[in-house]
């Protein structure tokens, strides 16, 4: 008898310990058709729930968010960290005028993109395609989450159908944004006015706060998706998306191991 109880506070000690040892993390995660529809649905979603497989030392919390909220949950501190955000495609730290603006309101982007998106121009067909390294002077609007990344004259949505609406009618001169998402929404209104360009291919990266805390889930990104892409895990899971980004780009949708070793370079 003495000894089963010895047992039972042994056992007891190790999940007390394994407990203190755990750390989970919430990901607060801005809603998108398609990747992100719910804690449940969506490319994004299946992606992240292989990481937290990975994630042995504690487990991922993942929650849902319109985007701009979501954003402003790393910020209030009651999220961890965010995803998605755009960012180089290549594995490095940020430095660019946005990456400033983000840090006055004590967030950063990750060193380390997860996956890549494709961002497209619409403009209505009545007029020529629109120069897009000239937009200063059109009316073009992109997702309230996004603004910061353009420059200050880009307007603000919370309601990407309802631009796609405004664009067709020729209310707003362009609409910029992941072109998957905007595809099917012209798509599914059965809109005819609308003509698509290549904008560019951005790497889709975390939003973290700065200092310690967000060094430190750098670090953890980094190595969980190093150890995806070497076992395999990550481009099982994102099968269905990767072939049709390289179908469609001609680009590959996931990082690789050269894109690391590339990183760790230069950061040596």
């Amino acid at each position: 008898m003495k000894n089963y109880f010895i047992v039972k506070i042994i056992l007891l000690l190790l999940i007390l310990t394994n407990n203190i040892n755990a750390k989970d993390y919430t990901i607060s995660v801005g809603k998108l058709p398609i990747y992100s529809e719910s804690k449940d649905k969506g490319i994004l979603i299946d992606i992240l729930k292989a990481m937290d497989e990975e994630y042995k030392e504690g487990k991922f919390i993942i929650e849902v968010y319109p985007f701009g909220r979501s954003i402003d949950n790393v910020i209030k501190g009651k999220a961890d960290f965010h995803f998605p955000t755009i960012g180089k495609n290549i594995w490095s730290n940020e430095t660019d005028i946005y990456e400033k603006k983000l840090s006055k309101q004590g967030i950063r982007r990750s060193s380390c993109s997860l996956t890549k998106t494709h961002f497209a121009l619409y403009s209505n067909t009545s007029k020529p395609k629109l120069n897009v390294l000239n937009l200063q002077n059109k009316k073009i609007e992109t997702d309230s989450g996004h603004t910061i990344f353009f420059h200050k004259n880009i307007g603000s949505t919370t309601c990407l159908p309802c631009s796609v609406e405004k664009l067709n009618a020729g209310r707003i001169d362009g609409l910029v944004f992941a072109s998957r998402e905007i595809d099917g929404m012209i798509k599914d209104g059965g809109f005819k006015n609308i003509q698509r360009q290549d904008f560019k291919i951005f790497g889709s990266k975390f939003i973290l706060p700065i200092g310690k805390k967000g060094e430190e889930i750098d670090d953890l990104l980094r190595s969980l998706i190093t150890k995806m892409i070497k076992n395999g895990k990550l481009a099982e899971v994102a099968k269905p998306y990767s072939d049709y980004f390289q179908e469609q780009y001609n680009d590959p949708y996931l990082p690789t191991l050269e894109d690391i070793l590339k990183a760790n370079q230069n950061n040596e």
